[in-house]
């Protein structure tokens, strides 16, 4: 079982996930920025995290956390649940 210690949100346009705590090979994948994930563990500066369909590891300055309340669920029939951050408009 994996427990999430808590959520971040990706701050970069294209935010890559490893597979190991280590930026040496190629990504896993790209996020953009304000998906959500669930953190799993910290090494250093690296953060193991999860999202709805991936799991690997990123650099903790690539992410940043914000309260629960900014969290919107994102969901289209047919397709998976997903997690966003929706800015504010001003």
């Amino acid at each position: 079982m994996i427990m999430i210690q808590s959520h971040l949100i990706a701050n970069l346009p294209e935010t890559p996930v490893y597979q190991e705590p280590s930026s040496g090979g190629q990504p896993i994948t790209l996020v953009a920025k304000g998906s959500w994930f669930g953190v799993v563990k910290r090494l250093g500066d690296w953060i193991q995290i999860i999202g709805t369909d991936f799991e690997g590891w990123v650099k903790k300055a690539d992410v940043e956390a914000l309260p629960p309340l900014a969290l919107h669920v994102v969901w289209t029939p047919g397709k998976p649940i997903s997690y966003m951050h929706l800015p504010h408009a001003s």
